[in-house]
């Protein structure tokens, strides 16, 4: 995996354990390297920490709101772990049962 790519998640696990991220934080990711469909996913990715670190007013006065964006964020970082490394995905036959 990229390093860039382990910055975006790193900073995505960050947020989604509870972190805050500032647009300037954000806005110094980079992905170049990324596959078409791994991409589009980190741009995603991308968009919903710019989102979240611009809506931290209203996040931090709304705990619905903050859980469903960090919610939002763990779906991207999802689909970035599956597009980045199948073999880490639970739903690969060929990982153990959990």
């Amino acid at each position: 995996m990229d390093g860039d790519i382990k910055e975006v998640i790193g900073t995505l696990m960050h947020v989604i354990g509870g972190g805050e991220v500032s647009r300037a934080e954000v806005e110094d990711l980079s992905f170049e390297a990324a596959a078409d469909d791994l991409r589009a996913a980190l741009n995603e990715g991308y968009l919903k920490l710019l989102e979240f670190a611009y809506d931290h007013d209203a996040r931090v006065s709304d705990p619905k709101l903050d859980g469903e964006t960090r919610s939002a964020l763990q779906q991207c970082l999802s689909e970035i772990v599956r597009l980045a490394d199948p073999s880490l995905t639970p739903d690969d036959p060929g990982s153990p049962p959990e």
